[in-house]
């Protein structure tokens, strides 16, 4: 502020030409007040080092020949400050349109008002210190009892919602924080409500599929034992009926034990490179004879060698349950074409078949355990309804994905995409 009040003057002094006693303007006057109000000194020294105002009148119409003033006067440095004890000493240039200096204001400056101003600003702000910080406990306060008030109505549901008196949470709150809290907490209470509905189905399912052919074993057994002298053709198309209920349940049991398996967190993965083109020859040469049988004709196109990373078990036993059903499914006289390709990262099998086709309602449900699109046509076919649950998985151990693209009377594709470098 008080350079800016120099500079001002040092204006006025030029416009003036240096003239600070005339009639004609009332700068002595000026330079008076402003010293009064500074409580301290001005000097004003033409280019000639005359002190041609000294607020103090003692050194007027001296001259000054004050280092400083002197480097200011020939431009060697632009102003000059020092700083002592209670007052401060500004030196600056009085400057032309030329940029030149043609004299020099020293202001002395006393620093009591702004040390009491310094100190009268401390004061307050340490008194709004402590009022902000009053505020801002009592806003805290005031902030934790209402949000204790609705976390405690969160817990209170929390409780009735363990003790099954609730089936979700309704917490009104003005806090966003809480609604959110309060939503997540229905969303975990919706996926393990899903959880819950789907492991009792499957319980359920296994349950029936594992009674059903002892059911049948039961009633062929009590068949006989409630003939007497029953003929040996008719005990041996019972015997013959109870070994492939047997065999049924036999097969529904080593299904489970491999989706339990492939079930666990950390399965284990016997990954070694597999030449997948001979690996999918061989599955087909043990295909064809039941594809034969039906007269369905089975291709397998290869456009390059593929070397894959692989559980050569596990992969095997995903595409053998795919091909297998491409060839169940189908219509007598059908075809099953199989191709295997890869790119720089990995490697594409398609199953497609022109058999009877899924409907699109039941496509999503396919890789359910126990989905059947057609109960009776899969108990024929000796399907237990876990054979694409199993692929599924094992394609996902794999970090692969599988594609289904089906339309009913047309036919079926799938397709299966696997990386070439395993990724544990």
């Amino acid at each position: 502020m008080v350079q800016n009040q120099c500079n001002i003057l040092a204006n006025q002094i030029l416009v003036n030409q240096f003239t600070i006693g005339s009639a004609q303007n009332n700068l002595n006057v000026e330079i008076d007040q402003l010293a009064n109000i500074w409580e301290g000194r001005i000097l004003v020294i033409d280019s000639k080092y005359k002190i041609i105002k000294d607020t103090y009148t003692i050194d007027q119409d001296n001259y000054m020949l004050y280092d400083e003033v002197i480097r200011i006067m020939h431009g060697e440095k632009d102003k000059n400050i020092r700083m002592v004890s209670d007052y401060a000493e500004i030196i600056m240039p009085i400057i032309n349109a030329e940029k030149v200096a043609n004299g020099v204001i020293i202001a002395t400056v006393s620093l009591k008002d702004i040390e009491d101003t310094n100190n009268y600003i401390a004061n307050q702000a340490n008194v709004l210190t402590v009022l902000f910080s009053l505020l801002a406990i009592l806003a805290a306060f005031i902030i934790c009892k209402i949000s204790v008030h609705d976390f405690k109505q969160l817990n209170i549901q929390i409780m009735q919602l363990n003790e099954g008196h609730l089936e979700s949470l309704n917490v009104r709150s003005r806090y966003n924080e809480i609604k959110q809290l309060t939503d997540s907490f229905n969303v975990l209470l919706e996926k393990m409500q899903m959880l819950e509905d789907s492991r009792q189905e499957f319980v359920s399912n296994v349950s029936h599929e594992l009674k059903t052919p002892i059911t049948s074993m039961k009633v062929l057994a009590d068949s006989l034992l409630m003939q007497e002298e029953v003929p040996n053709e008719m005990y041996r198309e019972f015997m013959t009926d109870m070994v492939e209920e047997i065999d049924r349940e036999s097969k529904i049991i080593n299904d489970l034990l491999t989706l339990v398996k492939m079930d666990k967190k950390v399965a284990e993965m016997n990954v070694k490179p597999v030449n997948i083109n001979a690996l999918l020859e061989l599955l087909l040469k043990r295909i064809k004879p039941l594809a034969a049988k039906r007269n369905i004709e089975v291709v397998f196109e290869s456009f390059r060698e593929v070397i894959g990373e692989v559980d050569e078990v596990k992969i095997s036993l995903a595409l053998s349950n795919l091909i297998e059903n491409a060839v169940k499914y189908n219509n007598d006289g059908g075809n099953v074409h199989v191709s295997l390709n890869a790119d720089h990262k990995f490697f594409y099998i398609k199953i497609q078949d022109n058999g009877v086709g899924i409907p699109e309602e039941c496509q999503a449900q396919v890789f359910e355990r126990f989905y059947r699109v057609d109960k009776a046509r899969s108990r024929e076919t000796g399907g237990t309804g876990l054979g694409l649950a199993i692929t599924r998985n094992a394609i996902l151990m794999h970090k692969g994905a599988i594609k289904l693209y089906s339309e009913l009377g047309v036919g079926t594709t799938f397709t299966v995409r696997i990386p070439l470098k395993y990724v544990s």
